[in-house]
């Protein structure tokens, strides 16, 4: 087994015969990936084209992403995506991104077959390594620790064709009350691979977050009572408005406010946050890497009337190559503007918007920190089911 970094392919030239090495490799990176996510959700609902795993690791002007490999023979049997968030560079500069100064972001997957053998070890030291030379000095991960609820998401042995793993690819815990304020701390399953791996590589847990699934077939009256329940737009002096894809140039300059407001106020635990400043050409970027990533973003927002400005917005993502699946993406009120039922209201017409775009939609997935009580409230009362954990693991290097 040896072990190297990855030059990425500017594009996936699959029509040449023979493949370019460059697109060969990341097409076996991509494929594992995805055989990795298939196993532990029992789905493809994760999958993630090869073309859009390219892009994803390139589009984005505040992030960079590197992969090291492990190989037997011709054959990846692993890898490590180190992610490097940097500050974009000023409009027009000419300038490269100017590196945040201390955090890094790594993803270790290794084929089942290959396991306990010291692949990811390996792979771990090859990216702490690239991170400390590259002026970081936080290394973060995050992971899918257990399913709660596999039959929240049709859980179901795929691909295990060629594999000796056919079930019990993951732990099962039963799932706590997510409306009980005085709930003790989500338990981590700490025997679970992802947890074993961490512990035994020096990082410890930042913060546990859940994941979260709601049943697309059962959401119309859950999102349509809560929409009519709400009197936040009547009482309040706000406007509802909504849009897909880019931001409308009259709201552009609000809606990156709150985007830098979420990165700032999330909760976060002891998870250490880089400094993200969003504005206009931030905005644009990001919506032009979503572009390239074949992610279409829909959005609800209010404006509050008295000031023409957005105070809440609330974002799906979704992919044309995965009609069957969704994803929540940030929900966020404004400080000034909480505590009169924004925030249910904005997820509640995001999901009948969903439907009425992608009717062939069954999941819909939201990850929330534990500590979020009041969107975790507000996810109960439109029918999301804890499905898993989702830890946050740190080292200082």
């Amino acid at each position: 087994m040896n072990t190297a970094w990855l030059q990425l392919p500017d594009a996936l030239d699959q029509a040449r015969l023979p493949m370019p090495p460059a697109t060969a490799d990341f097409l076996q990176v991509a494929q594992l990936a995805n055989l990795v996510t298939s196993l532990f959700w029992g789905n493809n609902d994760f999958y993630v084209s090869p073309e859009n795993q390219l892009a994803g690791a390139t589009a984005r002007e505040d992030l960079r992403t590197h992969f090291a490999v492990a190989r037997e023979a011709d054959r990846i049997i692993g890898y490590a995506a180190l992610s490097l968030p940097f500050d974009p560079a000023a409009p027009g500069s000419g300038t490269e991104p100017s590196a945040q100064p201390h955090t890094a972001e790594v993803l270790i997957e290794v084929h089942p077959d290959f396991r306990r053998r010291g692949v990811g070890s390996a792979l771990l030291r090859e990216a702490e390594a690239e991170a400390v030379r590259r002026g970081r000095t936080v290394m973060q991960s995050w992971t899918d620790n257990a399913l709660l609820d596999p039959a929240a998401v049709g859980s179901g042995p795929v691909f295990t064709t060629g594999t000796s793993l056919q079930t019990g690819l993951t732990p099962v815990v039963p799932p706590r009350d997510q409306n009980q304020d005085d709930a003790g701390p989500v338990a981590l399953r700490r025997q679970a691979p992802d947890a074993a791996f961490a512990a035994a590589h020096g990082y410890e847990l930042a913060q546990l977050e859940w994941t979260s699934v709601l049943d697309l077939r059962e959401a119309a009256g859950a999102a349509l009572r809560a929409e009519s329940a709400s009197t936040a737009v009547a009482d309040h002096g706000y406007e509802l408005v909504g849009w897909e894809g880019a931001c409308p140039a009259e709201d552009a300059e609000s809606y990156a406010q709150l985007l830098g407001r979420m990165a700032a106020e999330a909760p976060a635990g002891a998870v250490e946050r880089a400094h993200e400043a969003w504005d206009v050409s931030r905005l644009r970027a990001e919506e032009r890497a979503r572009e390239r990533m074949g992610l279409t973003m829909v959005t609800s927002a209010v404006r509050d009337r008295a000031t023409g400005r957005l105070v809440g917005h609330s974002d799906v993502e979704t992919f044309a190559d995965l009609p069957q699946a969704a994803y929540q993406g940030n929900t966020l009120v404004h400080p000034e503007h909480r505590g009169r039922g924004l925030a249910l209201l904005l997820k509640a017409v995001n999901v009948s918007r969903l439907l009425r775009r992608q009717p062939e939609a069954v999941r819909l997935y939201t990850w929330n920190a534990d500590e979020n009580r009041a969107i975790l409230r507000a996810n109960g009362e439109l029918g999301f089911v804890p499905a898993a954990t989702h830890p946050a693991w740190q080292k200082r290097l």
